[in-house]
C-alpha cells in the first residue's frame, strides 16, 4: 500500500461528504433519554396524585383530596425548558395540594450534563468522588 501525497488526499476527499455521525448519534441518544425522562416524570406525578386522591372512578367516603385536571407547566430537563401537563390535586376544602416530586424537579434540572455524560459512559450515577 503506498502513501498518497497531501494534495492527492485532498483531491480524493473533496468529492466525498463526511457524515457527522458523532454529533447525530449524541443528539439521537440525548433525545431518547429526554423522551424517556418525560415518560418517567408523567408516570411519577400521576402516581403521587393517585396516592393523594385514590384510584380514578372509585368512590371513597372519606376522601381527603380530589383530582383537579392538568395545568400547563414548564420543567427544565436536559438543559432545555419544556412544557409538560402537570396533574393537579385539591383537598376536599378546596386548597391546592402540591406534589413533592414536582417541587423538587421544578427547582433544578434532574438530568444535567454530568449525569448524561456518565450514562453515556455506562457509569453509575451515584455521587462518587470525581478523580
Amino acid at each position: 500500500m503506498r502513501k498518497l501525497g497531501k494534495k492527492r488526499q485532498q483531491e480524493q476527499s473533496a468529492g466525498q461528504l463526511r457524515f457527522p455521525f458523532r454529533g447525530l448519534a449524541r443528539e439521537a441518544l440525548w433525545d431518547s433519554v429526554i423522551l424517556s425522562g418525560f415518560g418517567f416524570v408523567q408516570e411519577e406525578l400521576e402516581a403521587e396524585r393517585r396516592a393523594l386522591c385514590g384510584e380514578r372512578y372509585v368512590h371513597q367516603e372519606h376522601r381527603q383530596a380530589v383530582r383537579a385536571g392538568h395545568v400547563p407547566s414548564s420543567l427544565v430537563l436536559g438543559g432545555r425548558r419544556v412544557e409538560i401537563p402537570r396533574p393537579r390535586a385539591r383537598s376536599t376544602d378546596g386548597r391546592e395540594l402540591s406534589l413533592p416530586s414536582w417541587q423538587a424537579w421544578s427547582a433544578r434540572d434532574p438530568l444535567d450534563e454530568r449525569a448524561f455524560e456518565q450514562m453515556v459512559l455506562g457509569v453509575s450515577t451515584r455521587r462518587y468522588a470525581r478523580l
